[in-house]
C-alpha cells in the first residue's frame, strides 16, 4: 500500500502521542479507578479516531480532494486535543464518580462525529461541483484548440490573424456551459468543423466570412450567459 509523505507524518504524530500519552498514564502515580479507565478510554478513543481521520482526509488523489479535506483534520485535531486534557484532568481528579465522566466524554464524542459528517458531506458537495464545473470549461477549451490547432495550417498571414483572433475571442469567452446554451453551442461547434475544412482548402475568403460568424456567435452566447447568471 503506498503511503504519502503526508498520511505518513501524520501516523508517525498520532503514534507519538499514543506513546507519550501511556508513558502518562502509567508512570504516573494515578489512582487507577473507574474515572481514570474513562478519561483514558476515551483518550485513546480520540487518538485512534485522529489516526483513521488523517488517513481518510489525506487519501484522496488529487491537490484539491486533499485540501477540502483540512476542515476534517482541523476539527478532529481540536477534538482530540480536548480529550487528552479532559483524559488527564479525569485522571487526577479520580474521586469524581466516574459516571459524570463519561457523560462528559460521549458528549464530546458525539459533537466531534457530528461535525467530522457535516465537514465529510460538505467536502463532497465541494467535488462533486468542482468535477461540474470542469465539464462545463471543457466546451471552451477544446473550442479554442480546434482554432488554435489551425493557425499553423495556413501560410497566408492574413488568415492567421483572422484565425488569432477567433482564439482570443474564445478564450476570453465565459468558460460556463449550460443546457440552456445547447443550441447556439451546438452551431459553434459545426462552424468550427467546416472552419477546419475550408482551412486545409487555404480558401481565405471563406475563412474570412466563417470567422466573423463565429465571432458573432460567440458574442451572443457571452449575452446569454450574462443572463442566465
Amino acid at each position: 500500500m503506498n503511503i504519502s509523505k503526508n498520511k505518513g507524518l501524520s501516523l508517525v504524530t498520532v503514534f507519538i502521542i499514543l506513546a507519550a500519552y501511556n508513558v502518562i498514564a502509567f508512570v504516573l502515580p494515578f489512582d487507577r479507578g473507574g474515572m481514570f479507565w474513562t478519561g483514558y478510554g476515551f483518550s485513546m478513543a480520540a487518538i485512534l479516531l485522529t489516526a483513521g481521520v488523517g488517513f481518510y482526509a489525506l487519501g484522496r488523489e488529487g491537490l484539491r480532494s486533499k485540501v477540502y479535506g483540512w476542515p476534517l483534520l482541523s476539527l478532529v485535531w481540536r477534538y482530540l486535543i480536548a480529550q487528552l486534557i479532559i483524559g488527564l484532568l479525569e485522571m487526577i481528579l479520580a474521586f469524581i464518580p466516574f459516571q459524570y465522566g463519561i457523560v462528559l466524554n460521549v458528549i464530546l464524542l458525539g459533537a466531534c462525529l457530528i461535525g467530522l459528517i457535516a465537514a465529510d458531506i460538505g467536502k463532497e458537495e465541494i467535488e462533486r461541483i468542482d468535477e461540474k464545473v470542469k465539464e462545463k470549461v471543457f466546451y471552451i477549451k477544446l473550442l479554442q484548440a480546434d482554432v488554435e490547432g489551425m493557425v499553423s495550417k495556413t501560410a497566408d498571414e492574413a488568415t492567421k490573424k483572422v484565425l488569432k483572433d477567433l482564439a482570443e475571442a474564445i478564450r476570453y469567452s465565459d468558460p460556463m456551459s449550460s443546457l440552456q446554451l445547447a443550441t447556439i453551442e451546438n452551431k459553434i461547434e459545426a462552424k468550427v468543423a467546416g472552419l477546419a475544412d475550408v482551412v486545409g482548402d487555404s480558401d481565405s475568403v471563406t475563412i474570412k466570412s466563417l470567422c466573423d460568424e463565429l465571432q458573432q456567435l460567440i458574442a451572443e452566447r457571452n449575452r446569454k450567459c450574462k443572463i442566465l447568471k
